[in-house]
């Protein structure tokens, strides 16, 4: 690289004319589409939005978002990046969502929350946060954040795993998807220790009713280890580079080489096996689950045929875990069925607790 064309300290002031004009220039600010990946069938689950710039220098966006903050111009850059993502969700392929990186502490500037909250209608949005910066203390960015998940978003915590602060945030915030850390995945493949954490944070949030997505998948190793672990999601190179288009499928190849993987860990012991078919929807006489209007499940019928609160689990999910989440309900809960989603969130169907008590005596021989 070049002397013209490395980028200066992000304190040089000549960056505020830099994003001055990535501001007033749209096409000199791109979003890349990355895939995101289901692990049990190779298809394509959602997408992460990515920021590239052009720029008189090269940096890469992180140095870019820096430079934005020191010069105060990071709420017009995130307020644009969330107005481009919503608009976005017009070119989704079907079933698939859609993951934008916000700063936590944004949400309580009025341009940002006026960007994402002018929408009353956030399905199929993801909205990631970082682990590495606080909500604010005043509650604004979280009053913020609970409307946005009340209009249909859901919310996403990135780089979990690296800090006690991210274990606060994760207990404060309840996300609907976690991204385990580069870090943890990189040589997940040999280290067994990197396998148990992963594990441990698969279960905390499976029990929060959450998603667990691996990022930074770079090697096949890595990619089978992920699956023999039952993690459900994943993105990286090894899956798929950004690209200035959402591409709807992984090449056969790649998706065919999932799904042989996955099918190579055998479904005796996990909730796939026992998945009863079940009807979703807003009918409250006829259906099995009941959906929000944004899509999510809402409620589920329990044996009495009494709408309840739906505890939901994904097809990849080992009995154990599942049954062991289930008993940890209150007690008057614990036999009500449980709702198998996939990735997405579409309604797989219904798992009587007996069928997977039954089935968890048959895997442990006893």
């Amino acid at each position: 690289m070049d002397a013209e064309t490395m980028a200066p300290p992000v304190d040089d002031p000549r960056w505020r004319d830099a994003l001055r004009s990535v501001l007033d220039e749209p096409a000199a600010h791109a979003l890349h589409a990355q895939p995101i990946v289901d692990l049990t069938t190779g298809s394509v689950a959602g997408y992460e939005l990515l920021s590239r710039f052009d720029g008189p220098w090269r940096a890469t966006p992180d140095v870019w978002f820096a430079a934005a903050q020191r010069w105060g111009a990071n709420p017009a850059l995130q307020a644009r990046v969330l107005e481009r993502a919503v608009a976005t969700r017009a070119d989704l392929p079907p079933n698939t969502f859609l993951t934008v990186n916000v700063d936590p502490h944004l949400l309580a500037d009025d341009l940002v929350a006026g960007a994402l909250l002018r929408h009353g209608d956030l399905s199929r949005i993801v909205l990631e946060l970082t682990e590495h910066t606080r909500v604010d203390e005043a509650g604004h960015a979280m009053a913020v954040l609970d409307r946005a998940r009340s209009a249909g978003a859901l919310v996403a915590m990135d780089d979990a795993g690296t800090g006690y602060a991210g274990l606060e945030l994760l207990l404060a915030l309840r996300p609907d998807i976690v991204k385990l850390d580069r870090a943890l995945v990189t040589g997940i493949d040999t280290d067994p220790v990197k396998r148990a954490l992963a594990e441990v944070f698969g279960d905390l949030v499976g029990r929060m009713d959450g998603w667990i997505l691996a990022e930074g998948v770079e090697t096949r190793g890595e990619l089978e280890a992920l699956i023999g672990l039952g993690v459900p999601l994943g993105q990286g190179w090894a899956l798929g580079r950004p690209h200035p288009q959402m591409l709807a499928t992984l090449p056969d190849e790649d998706a065919a080489h999932i799904r042989a993987t996955a099918s190579r860990v055998s479904l005796t012991g996990n909730v796939a096996s026992l998945v009863r078919p079940a009807r979703a929807g807003a009918d409250r006489d006829r259906d099995d689950v009941l959906l929000a209007d944004s899509g999510l499940v809402a409620g589920v019928r329990d044996g009495s045929g009494v709408w309840v609160p739906a505890m939901t689990v994904a097809p990849s999910a080992s009995l154990a875990e599942v049954a062991r989440r289930a008993m940890l309900r209150p007690e008057s809960r614990r036999w009500d069925p449980l709702v198998c989603t996939a990735a997405n969130g579409e309604v797989l169907g219904t798992v009587p607790i007996d069928i997977l008590l039954l089935a968890l005596c048959d895997s442990s021989g006893t």
